[in-house]
């Protein structure tokens, strides 16, 4: 996992409780909705009542430790590089001007060690990993039988996502045509998903799940094959019709076999 963190200071003429408010219901949405491959992301607010500072040191001058968590360096890489595009870096920048003193900001990339053990999950995050790790079982299914009215049984309709070649896209129309345009060339398929981990947060989770997809040529189900092995890293929300994806990465690892059974080179595979 690649870590960074954020020092920043609420602007003076912002109490904290408002502060917290929009960072929470306005910043932090943003920021996923706009950067990829964010694994975790987390604000820790400072809490001056209980701060002990020594005689003579630095005052405390910045209002929130954020945390933010990537796969590995190549997510980072492309998550820095989705936030100094000029439109992106645009809407963040006038968004921060809403709640931050920008000038304070502090930014790095640390190296995590002696991570405490997780707690034990409630009762209500067991049933919410279990619905999780069934709406992925329930997408192999419905690429697998090409039901892609069903699509929304388990993404967001402003679902975002990025499957490894053309960057970021929106939306269930998007998605409807990414995954159709392998998908209704070849013949039978059969998408393996497994090793999943499910991390749940209130209203929010993170998945990530290997996945291995098998293609057959749509004319010669005992001819030739091709394979996609990689992993998907699902942001989750609870929405009113249950839990859907609102973010996913693709990561692949490997392609092997005959491309020309979806008609795209592996540099295009989806």
């Amino acid at each position: 996992m690649f870590k960074c963190m954020a020092l920043l200071k609420r602007k003076p003429d912002i109490s904290r409780e408002a502060f917290i408010e929009y960072y929470e219901t306005r910043h932090a949405p943003l920021i996923r909705h706009l950067l990829p491959g964010i694994v975790d992301y987390r604000r820790n607010y400072v809490e001056m009542e209980g701060a002990f500072v020594f005689p003579g040191a630095a005052p405390i001058d910045f209002d929130v430790i954020t945390e933010i968590w990537l796969a590995d360096k190549a997510a980072y890489d492309r998550f820095t590089a989705a936030a100094a595009e000029t439109e992106i870096a645009r809407k963040i920048a006038e968004d921060e001007e809403n709640f931050l003193d920008r000038p304070a900001t502090r930014m790095l990339v640390v190296e995590e060690r002696g991570a405490s053990p997780a707690p034990a999950a409630s009762p209500q995050a067991l049933l919410d990993e279990r619905e999780i790790i069934r709406g992925l079982s329930r997408f192999a299914r419905i690429l697998d039988n090409k039901q892609w009215d069903r699509l929304g049984d388990v993404f967001a309709d402003d679902i975002c996502f990025d499957y490894g070649a053309g960057g970021d896209q929106q939306g269930m129309a998007a998605l409807t045509v990414n995954m159709r345009r392998f998908l209704d060339r070849c013949g039978g398929t059969q998408h393996l998903i497994g090793s999943i981990l499910v991390d749940v947060d209130g209203n929010r989770a993170t998945s990530r799940s290997y996945v291995q997809a098998r293609h057959q040529r749509a004319d010669d189900p005992a001819g030739p094959i091709f394979d996609s092995n990689g992993e998907y890293v699902d942001q989750w929300e609870r929405r009113a019709e249950g839990w859907r994806i609102v973010r996913r990465d693709a990561l692949w690892a490997n392609h092997s076999g005959d491309p020309m059974i979806l008609h795209a080179d592996l540099e295009n595979l989806g």
